[in-house]
């Protein structure tokens, strides 16, 4: 897990998780990326998740995400089936100033030792 890190001009920064996996205690949750404050200014967020194939793909097994702002879910998905397209769409939100931002990993139990992780980058305004 890696926490914010601010980019050389100052007005961006980015994040990331590498890749990660659950074990056999199967935690219901992950997380990936954890910013206890964003910054003195507002940002936009581009969230990349990304999944490797999943040992189980039946219904009911499909890995998600869900995104804490302040302790609030303000984003979550997680599909009923985890398709073996493990290649997702970029997710865009609006952070404001001082926030703490967690990004985790909605873990399933067919599917505990599958790769996951995701990347930031964030915008200041």
């Amino acid at each position: 897990m890696s926490a914010q890190t601010l980019l050389s001009g100052g007005d961006k920064y980015y994040s990331y998780s590498g890749v990660l996996f659950g074990d056999v205690s199967v935690p219901a949750t992950i997380q990936m990326v954890f910013i206890p404050n964003t910054g003195l200014k507002d940002s936009l967020i581009q969230v990349l998740p990304f999944f490797g194939l999943p040992a189980d793909d039946t219904a009911g097994q499909g890995l998600g995400i869900t995104i804490k702002l302040d302790d609030v879910e303000i984003y979550k998905s997680q599909p009923a089936i985890q398709r073996r397209n493990t290649v997702t769409n970029a997710i865009s939100l609006f952070i404001p100033r001082q926030s703490k931002l967690e990004i985790i990993s909605n873990n399933t139990t067919g599917n505990n030792t599958q790769t996951r992780g995701c990347n930031l980058i964030g915008y200041y305004l």
